[in-house]
């Protein structure tokens, strides 16, 4: 009788805590210039300028025009990159069509700022094969009679050179949309034959509808960049405070953690 009447006093206990409602204070902060760049082996140079948005914003964000962009390559070449739309800079030049091996420096003169970075193109790993398997869960298999398959497991099959650093940037698109982004090295993988798997949840998806994927070869930074990514929500690993991802950009806001 006594344990019964332990247990109902826990349980009202429990039902009868009283919930407190905390207004968060999000501060509006001035608007911030984010550069975005990108050189490589298939096209010109480009870079988009752009400003930030208030979380509690539309999510948009204004383009910025008039800024001075210039590319220089290892080779001394150097552009200053024409606007070509709002907010986007694009090269001309046969210079700026991606290298491997060549190291890039990028300059910004927009507005009261000075912003850098340089990035090196990498060694090129050609993608030997991709398969897809439809299944109820990731790893669950593919499905049987009605049973709904929601999750799609993408396996990238490639050979990583032996004795290089390799770094990979895959990116997932359906019908042309991209959907979700990942980076990975190949410190456990140096030299193997690679079958990467990318695990996409998308219970849409209808007959006729396209998956697609792009690898891209990148240097340390970028990365670092899209590695800290995951992180900047609860700051560096371990950490007890928020960080901002790492940059390889130098005169702008956000810090390496």
């Amino acid at each position: 009788m006594k344990n019964i009447l332990s247990t109902i006093l826990s349980t009202i206990f429990l039902f009868t805590s009283c919930t407190e409602i905390i207004d968060i204070n999000t501060n509006a902060a001035d608007p911030q210039i984010v550069v975005e760049g990108s050189i490589d082996t298939d096209g010109k140079a480009w870079v988009y300028i752009t400003k930030t948005d208030n979380l509690n914003g539309n999510n948009v964000f204004p383009l910025v025009s008039d800024a001075v962009v210039k590319i220089t390559d290892s080779d001394g070449n150097t552009e200053e990159l024409p606007e070509v739309e709002p907010g986007k800079y694009v090269s001309n030049s046969s210079y700026f069509i991606g290298t491997v091996g060549k190291t890039y420096h990028l300059s910004v003169e927009v507005e009261d700022k000075n912003i850098s970075s340089s990035s090196t193109i990498p060694y090129f790993v050609q993608i030997d094969s991709i398969s897809v398997q439809n299944s109820i869960f990731p790893g669950g298999g593919p499905p049987v009679g009605n049973q709904p398959a929601p999750f799609y497991e993408i396996n990238v099959h490639y050979s990583d050179p032996i004795s290089i650093t390799n770094y990979y940037r895959m990116m997932l698109f359906v019908n042309g949309t991209p959907k979700s982004n990942h980076v990975y090295t190949d410190k456990f993988n140096d030299g193997k034959q690679v079958n990467q798997t990318l695990i996409m949840y998308n219970p849409e998806l209808t007959s006729g509808d396209t998956i697609s994927l792009e690898m891209h070869c990148i240097d340390k930074n970028v990365y670092e960049y899209f590695n800290s990514m995951g992180n900047s929500a609860m700051g560096p690993r371990n950490a007890s405070s928020p960080a901002n991802p790492y940059t390889n950009l130098s005169g702008a806001i956000l810090v390496e953690p």
